[in-house]
């Protein structure tokens, strides 16, 4: 075959290749206190679900925090949730997600004293969510 069939095969799969649009991924975000893995919010992007996790026996469950921004600086609470079930005892899922695409989200973790604390004692950075 030559070049110039080889060429004129390969422009219409690359053409395919840009026009798809990319997929998202389930994502996490981990909260660590004294080098041991404490807490963590797991968004899965098949169903726009949360999990969240509390791994360390240190007597203080965890808060996901889900924040919104319609693209400015300016954020706004999507949803908050609890977990203090207790180490490793499993996690508290979020599932009445609804992510949209033109909205920017972001998520962390903090260790909380019960589920009505509104003064974390220890959060992980804000990760943005890819939908």
């Amino acid at each position: 075959m030559s070049k110039k069939w080889l060429t004129l095969l390969a422009a219409p799969a690359l053409l395919v290749g840009i026009a798809t649009p990319a997929s998202a991924t389930d994502q996490a975000v981990y909260l660590y206190s004294d080098g041991k893995l404490a807490g963590a919010l797991h968004f899965y992007d098949d169903g726009d679900d949360f999990g969240l996790f509390d791994y360390l026996a240190d007597g203080h469950g965890v808060r996901a925090y889900i924040e919104v921004s319609a693209g400015t600086e300016h954020w706004y609470e999507w949803g908050s949730f609890y977990n203090g079930k207790g180490a490793d005892a499993g996690g508290v899922y979020k599932t009445d997600g609804n992510l949209y695409s033109i909205n920017v989200y972001r998520m962390k973790v903090c260790t909380v004293d019960g589920a009505s604390d509104t003064t974390p004692l220890k959060c992980s950075a804000w990760q943005k969510i890819v939908e």
